[in-house]
């Protein structure tokens, strides 16, 4: 049997990250899978990166390191850009700048951040005028039938699913380590909501042809977390922080 963490969108937040990761040690698992978004946000990205470096893993690009990086050369107008970028060092940034964006790993896993030609669009969810929904399995199916894995992971909406489809591939969002809700703003403004302020991710059972998934709610301390948002001067974070879901004057 090979067992593998995956973990996604810590976003800063240090205090998440080390609840997941001391979880995952105490399962003895060696093999973890990081499916990006790892600095950007209203904590401590630098604190981040230090943990990270300490603790072997397979990282790619997210969406919000592709950002950090293409501000660099140009004042970003993107909410609490430059304090994380004065607070990154040029180690942090140079890791990112290493990263790759998709990748294949034990002729198991596809691996991408949002979807495999997008790092800012969603794999599973399909946003409307009337809320988020999942794809259906005919749609799913079209948008990975050139993928040979069978296992496909996914992060960017911070929502945990499992998705087994017709085709027998199975799609996976652990989750995020770091944020449990956000609200979006594309063509349509809307709320992305996992319910709880627990941090994710999930593990992978694989058995040869059989695979086994479970999905793992972390405690920590979310109101340290939420507070040091608020400090920050965040307090759309510090809510989603402290219930994993939209505030009422908030939602669209």
């Amino acid at each position: 049997m090979e067992t593998y963490a995956i973990i996604s969108d810590i976003h800063g937040n240090s205090l998440a990250l080390v609840a997941v990761l001391k979880n995952i040690k105490a399962r003895g698992i060696k093999k973890i899978i990081n499916l990006g978004d790892h600095f950007f946000g209203a904590l401590e990205p630098e604190a981040v990166a230090g943990i990270l470096r300490e603790n072997e893993m397979l990282c790619i690009s997210g969406n919000t390191d592709r950002e950090i990086l293409e501000s660099i050369d140009w004042k970003s107008d993107k909410e609490g850009m430059d304090r994380v970028k004065a607070d990154l060092s040029q180690q942090s940034i140079s890791w990112l700048r290493n990263l790759p964006k998709i990748l294949n790993y034990d002729s198991l896993f596809f691996v991408c951040h949002g979807t495999p030609a997008s790092d800012d669009e969603y794999l599973l969810e399909k946003v409307t005028a009337n809320g988020v929904f999942v794809y259906n399995d005919e749609e799913l199916v079209k948008g990975t039938d050139h993928i040979k894995e069978r296992i496909i992971l996914c992060g960017h909406s911070h929502v945990n699913r499992v998705v087994y489809l017709s085709n027998d591939k199975i799609i996976l969002n652990p989750g995020s380590v770091g944020l449990p809700a956000y609200l979006g703003n594309g063509e349509h403004r809307f709320a992305m909501e996992s319910m709880t302020p627990h941090a994710k991710y999930a593990i992978v059972y694989s058995y040869g042809q059989s695979v086994s998934i479970e999905q793992v709610l972390c405690a920590y301390d979310w109101h340290k977390a939420s507070e040091a948002a608020r400090r920050n001067g965040n307090e759309k974070w510090a809510q989603f922080l402290l219930h994993g879901r939209m505030p009422k004057d908030l939602r669209p």
